[in-house]
């Protein structure tokens, strides 16, 4: 859906108690709390999981109730890189608000996951909270089938996760609409249309600091009649390319050029402003395709491989190779969906890989930050190794939604930054775009 459907759903102001097929006592029970864990405004239903925002987070979860009347809820708080998770039940009297109680996530019966939990009541409902966990661990939550919840000698028994990454996805999207302003909410906790943003001030006393550090797409296409490029990865043996969006925005035509010499016309199958990223189909087989990192994603330090296309026709046309770290898990204005990368990027980067040291993707090179003011002066400070990537979850998200098939590896040992670059180059091809 897009994100003029969402502010449309927001608009028709559909509470949660009239969510077809949730409502359970717990979903009524936390539709009415208007607490830190209330469905305020649904926003849409996707795979079974209530898509909601919730006022007092200023930011959206997916909530789902299962057989055994436990409730989960997923989701972000906006501004902010931190997540929350929620495991609640009416029959869970025993919890005792604010007390701490260990729990242990068990995904796929093998992967463990230890920590805190507090325990919370509100209306009838008594759960277990998850505060301030990291968005990357929330995001993760998606790409395994099962979990089950071990707490104070209790097990219950594996949730079943199916629709739980296009959920993850939509609730992702909402927490962007929120977190852009395209929506607010009124003191009552209703959300409302964002009205338009007064005129810039002029030369005021208490005009507002300087702006964030201007970033833009690390290649937009020239409008006009004219050709423009960008990079992009086979993620299927089956001609599925990914790309960004911005790439392929005004194409009439779009071709590609593989590694090997091979050229040939692609087709634009999907297309996200929203997230900046694009599938493309062509007839031609690529030597190798991309496998996304499973299991935990990239870390904070972590380094990082880029094969790309940059600058074509002034650098080299058969692909240059960057490399750097994960320099912070959050894009401009906290957006969780991007991280941050020190590799170098230029025009042309856009839609490329980004892979760990074993070759498993994780990430989408999309914008690189150019100059920012600094002081009162009125002076420039050029910005360097300050460049952005899509999270590989999210780039997951858009591939589910649109049904293309890729793979998903977990991490398999660090390989020489030689190898890496073979691997890339294998699947990576340069994205051509012709505007009329």
């Amino acid at each position: 859906m897009s994100s003029t459907g969402w502010r449309e759903r927001v608009r028709r102001a559909v509470t949660a108690t009239a969510v077809a097929g949730l409502a359970s006592a717990a979903a009524v029970e936390t539709a009415q709390a208007g607490n830190m864990f209330s469905l305020d405004r649904e926003v849409d239903t996707v795979r079974g999981w209530t898509i909601a925002a919730n006022a007092k987070r200023r930011g959206c979860f997916a909530f789902a109730t299962f057989q055994s009347e436990t409730s989960i809820e997923l989701g972000f708080d906006t501004g902010k890189d931190k997540a929350f998770m929620l495991f609640a039940n009416q029959g869970w009297g025993f919890i005792r608000e604010g007390e701490s109680y260990d729990v242990k996530l068990i995904f796929d019966n093998h992967k463990r996951w230890n920590g805190s939990a507090r325990g919370v009541k509100f209306g009838k409902l008594s759960g277990l909270a998850l505060e301030e966990v990291k968005s990357d661990f929330v995001l993760d939550f998606a790409n395994y089938q099962t979990v089950q919840l071990d707490y104070g000698g209790r097990r219950l028994d594996g949730f079943n996760l199916a629709g739980t990454r296009a959920a993850m996805k939509a609730a992702v999207e909402c927490s962007q609409e929120v977190r852009d302003g395209r929506f607010e909410f009124e003191e009552s906790g209703d959300a409302k249309p964002a009205e338009p943003a007064p005129p810039p001030p002029s030369n005021r006393a208490d005009a507002p600091p300087p702006p964030k550090p201007e970033t833009k797409p690390a290649e937009a296409p020239k409008k006009g009649g004219s050709v423009s490029t960008g990079t992009g990865f086979f993620v299927n043996d089956k001609g599925h390319l990914v790309t960004n969006a911005h790439v392929v925005e005004d194409c009439n035509e779009a071709s590609l050029k593989l590694p090997d010499g091979r050229t040939g016309e692609a087709a634009i199958l999907a297309r996200s402003s929203q997230n900046d990223l694009a599938v493309l189909k062509t007839d031609l087989k690529p030597t190798d395709f991309a496998r996304f990192r499973g299991g935990p994603s990239a870390r904070l330090g972590d380094p990082i491989v880029l094969f790309g296309y940059p600058l074509a026709g002034e650098l080299t046309i058969t692909g240059n190779l960057s490399t750097g770290l994960v320099s912070a898990m959050a894009g401009p204005g906290e957006d969780v969906t991007r991280m941050q990368i020190s590799a170098p990027v230029q025009s042309g980067n856009s839609g490329g890989a980004v892979v760990d040291q074993s070759g498993k993707v994780v990430g989408v090179v999309v914008a690189k930050a150019n100059t920012r003011p600094r002081g009162d002066s009125g002076s420039v400070e050029v910005l360097q190794n300050v460049n952005f990537a899509i999270k590989a979850g999210v780039a997951g998200y858009f591939l589910d939604a649109n049904q293309i098939p890729y793979t998903q590896e977990p991490f398999d040992g660090d390989k020489s930054t030689a190898d890496v670059a073979g691997l890339a180059k294998n699947f990576t091809a340069l994205v051509i775009c012709r505007s009329r």
